[in-house]
């Protein structure tokens, strides 16, 4: 008899504890057991959860590309960019596309740098989110996870 009401009272208690997790701190539940238990989730905290824990970085050489100011070359943009993706078929995929990825970033820097989009190149932020889209848009969805900058700078001409 006493080991059901000691049983009974540690399962009252971790039940206890457990509400008071959920309700107090549901970030220190997990995120599938807050899923099972129907509270919510943030979406960066769903997407941090989906993201693989085994990457590796893809090095693309130094992009060296010319900005125009009234037809003529003005200064020039310096950008080293890391992809980074998933080992395996992922990486050999986008290892052989970076052809095709080293194209669309010159191309699409400079576009955006020459229409004068809003906030522009001069945002890291924001460069980061377009060219992550146009890769998406390029190679297919999932195969970059991230993409980062080891260098970004403009070099005056001579």
């Amino acid at each position: 008899m006493k080991i059901i009401v000691i049983i009974v009272a540690l399962l009252a208690l971790v039940g206890g504890g457990g509400f008071a997790a959920i309700t107090f701190v549901p970030t220190m539940v997990p995120i599938p057991i807050r899923n099972l238990l129907g509270v919510e989730v943030s979406e960066a905290e769903q997407i941090e959860a989906d993201r693989p824990k085994n990457t590796t970085l893809i090095d693309i050489e130094p992009l060296t590309i010319p900005m125009f100011e009234n037809g003529e070359v003005d200064r020039f943009l310096v950008m080293h960019v890391l992809l980074e993706v998933e080992p395996g078929e992922k990486q050999a995929y986008v290892t052989s596309m970076l052809p095709r990825l080293i194209d669309m970033l010159i191309t699409y820097t400079h576009a955006l740098a020459s229409l004068g989009v809003a906030p522009g190149i001069s945002d890291r932020q924001f460069l980061k989110e377009r060219l992550l889209a146009k890769i998406d848009e390029t190679i297919g969805k999932g195969y970059v996870i991230n993409l980062l900058f080891s260098d970004l700078f403009e070099r005056p001409l001579g």
